[in-house]
């Protein structure tokens, strides 16, 4: 349950606001009114990416991963890759400083 509570979990399940976009789309649309229900969460996932697989064209799709840099996106788009570092945005850090998150807020 560690690396799940690292999501946008706590700043759903911790929003009071029930017309915000974390409560409104994602706790109720995407997950059904159970975003803390991890199995559901994953299977929600998975079958989402299952449905990308199956609409969008293979040579249209690519699959980036966290940590594949420049390489396969420049190439999938036809374009040089850049000389400069790929992007590092968005760290776990930021990401929950953008949240208002703290380690109290995780352990919930």
């Amino acid at each position: 349950m560690g690396e799940f509570r690292k999501t946008i979990l706590p700043a759903i399940i911790g929003s009071t606001d029930e017309e915000s976009l974390g409560i409104a789309l994602v706790a109720n649309q995407v997950f059904g009114g159970c975003p803390q229900d991890r199995t559901r969460a994953i299977a929600v996932y998975e079958a989402n990416v299952e449905a990308v697989l199956n609409t969008v064209p293979a040579e249209r799709l690519l699959v980036h991963k966290l940590g594949d840099g420049w390489a396969p996106l420049c190439a999938h788009l036809g374009v040089p890759v850049p000389d400069e570092p790929y992007p590092a945005r968005n760290t776990t850090q930021e990401f929950r400083s953008a949240l208002s998150l703290n380690e109290a807020s995780s352990n919930r």
